[in-house]
C-alpha cells in the first residue's frame, strides 16, 4: 500500500471516529458513520494483521461472542421477525471490537475522540434549551424539564448517561491540569462540568442523578486519600450537600421525581394501567422474572422477549405495560430472557473482565465508563435501541483496544495494583 493511500485511510478511520463520537448525543447520522468507517476498513485491507490482532486479543473474541450467542438464539425462536430486527439493532455490538481491535486508536486520537463526544453533547443540550426556550416564549409551556426537554432528539436516560461519561472524563483531566499554567483550559473544564451537571438536572432521569452524585462523591474520596486535601474535600462535600438540599427544595420537578421513585421502593404499590413510574419497573421485574424462571438455562430466544413479557403482563392485568408493549427495563433480565443463564453470564463476563483489567492498568476513564454502564442496565434495556448499543459498543472498544502509553499519561490515573491471590 502506497504511503498516501495508508495516510487517507488512517485519516478517514479517524474522522469517521469523531463524526461517530460528535453525532451520538445528538441522535442523528451515526449509521452513516459507521458504514464509512467499515468500508474503509474493508478497502484498506491488511486483513491478515487485523485479524491476528483480533485472534489475538481475548476481549475482542469476548465481545464478538456475545454478539454471535445472539445470532444463536435465533435458531429456536418464534419471531423470527424480531429476531432478525434484534440482530440488525445490535449490529455495532460486532463490527465495533472487529474494525477498533483490527485497526486501534492511539492515546492521542482517543483524547481527540472524546473531545468531539464533549463538543456533541454541548450542541445537544444547546439544541434542546433553544428549543424550551422558544416553546416558553412563543406558547408559554415548560418543556424544560425530562422527556419533553429531551425526547424529541434522545431519550432523557441515554443522554444523562452520555453526559455522566463526558463529566468522568472532564474531571479526569482537568485533575492533571495546574491552575497556574492553564487557567482557561482548567476554567473551561469546570464550567462544562456545571454545564453538563445542571442538563442532568433538567433531564431528570432519577438513575442519571443519583449516578452524577456518586460521580462526585467518588472523585472526592479518591482526591481526600490520595491527596490528602481534607479541607478541600470538606469543601467538596459541603457543596454537594447543599446542591442537593436546594434541588429538593427549590425543583418540584425533580424533587418530586425522586419522591415518587423513594415512595415506590418503600412502598411499591401502583396502578396496573400506569406505564411510567419506578413502581411499574418493580412490576415489569417481577414478569420478567417469571419468565426467566420458566426458561431458565438457554432463554425464550432472541425475538421471543417481549411476547413472552406481554403474556404475563396480560395474565396478571399490567394494562398498561401491556398497552406500550414495555421491555423489560433491565438490560440482564432482558438478556436472561432472551438467551438464558448462558447469556446472562456472558453479558456479566463481558462487563466483569474488562472492569477488573482496567482497575489493575489505572485506566479510571474506562473503570468509570463500565461502572456507569452497569449501573445504567438495571433500569434500562439498553441494547434494545440504538442509543443504547452504539454508545456502548463504540466506547467499549474505544477504551478497551485503544494503544496505550505510560499509566500517568493524560486519561489515566494511578491506582493501588491489584496482585492476584
Amino acid at each position: 500500500m502506497s504511503l498516501s493511500r495508508n495516510i487517507l485511510h488512517q485519516k478517514t478511520h479517524l474522522i469517521s471516529a469523531l463524526c461517530i463520537a460528535f453525532f451520538l448525543p445528538i441522535a442523528r447520522l451515526v449509521p452513516v458513520f459507521i458504514s464509512i468507517m467499515l468500508l474503509n476498513w474493508i478497502l484498506e485491507g491488511d486483513f491478515k494483521t487485523k485479524f491476528r490482532r483480533i485472534r489475538n486479543n481475548r476481549f475482542a473474541i469476548l465481545f464478538i461472542a456475545f454478539y454471535f450467542i445472539h445470532l444463536i438464539g435465533l435458531i429456536y425462536t418464534q419471531n423470527m421477525d424480531s429476531g432478525f430486527f434484534d440482530v440488525q439493532v445490535k449490529l455495532s455490538l460486532l463490527a465495533f471490537p472487529i474494525i477498533i481491535a483490527g485497526k486501534p486508536f492511539d492515546v492521542a486520537d482517543k483524547q481527540k475522540i472524546f473531545l468531539a463526544f464533549v463538543g456533541g453533547c454541548i450542541l445537544s443540550i444547546l439544541l434542546m434549551l433553544s428549543r424550551a426556550a422558544y416553546f416558553y416564549f412563543t406558547i408559554h409551556e415548560n418543556d424544560f424539564f425530562y422527556e419533553s426537554f429531551s425526547s424529541w432528539l434522545i431519550h432523557p436516560s441515554y443522554i444523562s448517561m452520555y453526559l455522566n461519561v463526558a463529566i468522568a472524563w472532564l474531571i479526569i483531566n482537568i485533575q492533571r491540569v495546574k491552575f497556574s499554567e492553564k487557567p482557561y483550559s482548567f476554567l473551561l473544564g469546570l464550567v462544562l462540568i456545571l454545564f453538563f451537571s445542571v442538563a442532568i438536572l433538567l433531564l431528570s432521569s432519577k438513575l442519571g442523578i443519583v449516578t452524577l452524585v456518586l460521580l462526585f462523591i467518588g472523585f472526592l474520596l479518591f482526591y481526600l486519600f490520595s491527596r490528602k486535601k481534607y479541607l478541600i474535600g470538606l469543601i467538596g462535600f459541603t457543596i454537594i450537600g447543599v446542591s442537593i438540599f436546594a434541588v429538593m427544595r427549590f425543583v418540584p420537578e425533580v424533587s418530586g421525581r425522586i419522591n415518587r421513585a423513594i415512595d415506590a421502593v418503600t412502598n411499591p404499590t401502583v396502578n396496573e394501567a400506569e406505564v411510567e413510574s419506578s413502581a411499574v419497573r418493580l412490576l415489569v421485574w417481577s414478569a420478567a422474572n417469571e419468565v426467566v424462571s420458566d426458561n431458565l438455562i438457554v432463554g425464550v430466544g432472541t425475538g421471543d422477549a417481549k411476547d413472552e413479557l406481554m403474556k404475563v403482563y396480560k395474565d396478571r392485568g399490567m394494562t398498561g405495560a401491556y398497552a406500550h408493549e414495555l421491555n423489560a427495563h433491565n438490560e440482564y433480565y432482558q438478556v436472561f430472557i432472551s438467551l438464558g443463564i448462558i447469556g446472562f453470564i456472558l453479558l456479566l463476563s463481558n462487563l466483569y473482565f474488562p472492569f477488573v483489567v482496567a482497575l489493575r492498568n489505572g485506566n479510571i476513564i474506562y473503570f468509570l465508563f463500565l461502572l456507569i454502564i452497569s449501573f445504567n442496565f438495571l433500569t434500562e434495556s439498553m441494547f434494545e435501541t440504538q442509543a443504547g448499543v452504539m454508545f456502548y459498543a463504540f466506547f467499549n472498544s474505544l477504551l478497551c483496544f485503544s494503544k496505550r502509553n505510560k499509566p500517568e499519561e493524560i486519561d489515566y490515573i494511578q491506582v493501588p495494583t491489584i496482585t492476584n491471590p
